[in-house]
């Protein structure tokens, strides 16, 4: 009796030694239970950010149907100064010194304006096609007809097609490569153009379909 008494009591003993010791380990931090505050901080940028793209993604500029965009997108925080506000078919153009611009989210975007859009003065820079007795003006991947008998000098230009055959010494930055029957062409603002050397040994770009 005396024997299973002790073993009764050492049993005891031991038992609360072990619950001791399972109680302070679930007190003091170890490596193993401590709350890892730089993950908690890693996660919760993550999450900032993610939450950050998406708003990013709803604000993006919608590409309005009634407006071509080039191939490359620009945006402008603000209008340049002097630029001219055109109307055509309803919805609003903005014009500076040969780019056409429309309102988006961020600013401004530029885009490719509608055939029939006039304007008053042409780009600094353009190049004079004469076809017979009509001249076109040339710059930045568009082409101009002077209006001769419009005396609102606030439309002395209108935005025209090109004629297939005209020739040009460049094309836009923007154009894209694309192979047609197994020809490289250069496409901007629906126009299709075919590099090829003059006789002079100058490169030159050759008008060779319109949309």
């Amino acid at each position: 009796m005396k024997a299973i008494g002790k073993k009764m009591i050492f049993g005891m003993m031991l038992l609360g030694f072990i619950t001791m010791e399972t109680v302070e380990a679930q007190r003091k931090p170890t490596t193993r239970n401590r709350p890892n505050i730089e993950r908690g901080r890693s996660v919760k940028n993550v999450a900032s950010a993610t939450h950050y793209r998406k708003d990013h993604h709803r604000t993006r500029s919608v590409r309005h149907p009634h407006y071509r965009y080039p191939r490359y997108r620009r945006v402008i925080p603000r209008l340049p100064r002097n630029h001219v506000t055109i109307v055509f078919g309803g919805f609003p153009y903005y014009y500076h010194s040969g780019i056409f611009y429309t309102s988006c989210d961020e600013g401004y975007v530029t885009v490719l304006p509608p055939v029939g859009v006039r304007i008053g003065v042409l780009p600094t820079r353009y190049t004079r096609i004469v076809i017979g007795p009509r001249i076109y003006f040339y710059a930045s991947g568009i082409y101009y007809v002077e209006l001769e008998d419009c005396e609102d000098e606030d439309e002395k230009y209108e935005v025209v097609k090109p004629e297939i055959g005209f020739v040009v010494s460049e094309i836009h930055e923007d154009s894209e490569e694309v192979i047609v029957d197994d020809v490289k062409l250069y496409k901007y603002n629906d126009v299709l153009y075919q590099k090829f050397v003059d006789d002079m040994g100058e490169v030159k770009y050759k008008v060779v379909d319109v949309d």
